[in-house]
C-alpha cells in the first residue's frame, strides 16, 4: 500500500515537471507523456499460460536401496477347488511266484518247528538220560501199559524198550527216581510165553530176574524193570506202573 502511494506521487511529480519543461522550450512539442519522459508505467496484466513444453530427459542418479518388506497382510479367502485331473494309467502288477511263496512259507514253518523241538528237547535232556542216539525220560506218571504207550506217542515218542545193557542201566536209573518198577515196551500178547518188543520185533537183549517170566495163570503179559536191581519181571498189563518214554 505504501509503495503504491509512493509510486503515485512520483508519477504526479514527473507529470508536473514535464509540463514546466514544455512551456519553457518552444522547440519542443507541447505534450509530454510518461513514456516519453522515461518513467516506467504501471505493471501490466499477467499473460496467458504458454503451451506445455516437451518432456525433458530423465535425470541420471544412483538407485536407492530397497526398503525392508512390510508386514504380511491377512490371508485371502480360499479359492475355488479346481477340477479333478484325469485318472492315471494302472500300474503294472509285480510278478509273484506262487511256488516261491509256498517254499518261503514252508521254510518259516520248518524253522518255527525246529525251534519248538529244540526247546522241548532241552527240557527232556535236563530231565532224562541219553545213551547213544536215544534219550530216555520219565513221565512221572503211572498208568496201564496201553495208556502208557498212548501217552508216549502223544509226545511223539515211544515207550522205552532197552536194546542193550547201557540202555537198561539208564532205565534202571530213571525207575529208581520215581517208582519201584516201570513198564518196558516188551509183551507176549501175540504169542503166549514169547516176549517181543511192542512193535513185533524180536528181543535183542534180555535181563530177566531169576525165575522170570513166570506168568502162570495171572495173565502177566507185560514186562517191567525193577528199581531194586534193574532186572525184569512180567506183570499184568492193566496194572499201573511208571511210564518211561524214549526219543
Amino acid at each position: 500500500m505504501h509503495l503504491l502511494q509512493l509510486f503515485t506521487v512520483l508519477v504526479v511529480g514527473t507529470s508536473l515537471a514535464c509540463a514546466v519543461i514544455s512551456q519553457a522550450s518552444s522547440s519542443e512539442t507541447n505534450t509530454c507523456s510518461v513514456v516519453a519522459c522515461g518513467m516506467p508505467g504501471l505493471p501490466g496484466r499477467d499473460g496467458r499460460d504458454g503451451a506445455k513444453g516437451e518432456k525433458g530427459d530423465q535425470g541420471v542418479g544412483l538407485k536407492g536401496q530397497q526398503g525392508s518388506p512390510g508386514k504380511a497382510g491377512p490371508p485371502g479367502p480360499m479359492g475355488i477347488q479346481g477340477p479333478s485331473g484325469e485318472k492315471g494309467l494302472k500300474g503294472e502288477t509285480a510278478a509273484i511266484d506262487p511256488v516261491q511263496n509256498q517254499v518261503t512259507a514252508l521254510e518259516n514253518k520248518l524253522l518255527a518247528l525246529q525251534t519248538e523241538f529244540n526247546k522241548y528237547k532241552n527240557v527232556v535232556l535236563l530231565q532224562g538220560l541219553t545213551v547213544g542216539q536215544k534219550t530216555f525220560f520219565s513221565t512221572r506218571h503211572h498208568d496201564t501199559f496201553n495208556n502208557g504207550r498212548a501217552l508216549c506217542a502223544k509226545a511223539e515218542a515211544a515207550m522205552a524198550g532197552p536194546k542193550n545193557a547201557a540202555e537198561n542201566a539208564a532205565l534202571h536209573e530213571l525207575t529208581k527216581r520215581d517208582s519201584k518198577y516201570a513198564f518196558l515196551a516188551i509183551t507176549d500178547t501175540q504169542t503166549e510165553g514169547k516176549f517181543v518188543y511192542a512193535n513185533g520185533a524180536p528181543l535183542s537183549y534180555t535181563n530177566w530176574n531169576e525165575g522170570e517170566p513166570n506168568d502162570g495163570n495171572r495173565a502177566e503179559d507185560c514186562a517191567t524193570i525193577l528199581a531194586e536191581n534193574g532186572r525184569w519181571n512180567d506183570l499184568n498189563c492193566d496194572h499201573k506202573s511208571l511210564i518211561i518214554c524214549e526219543l
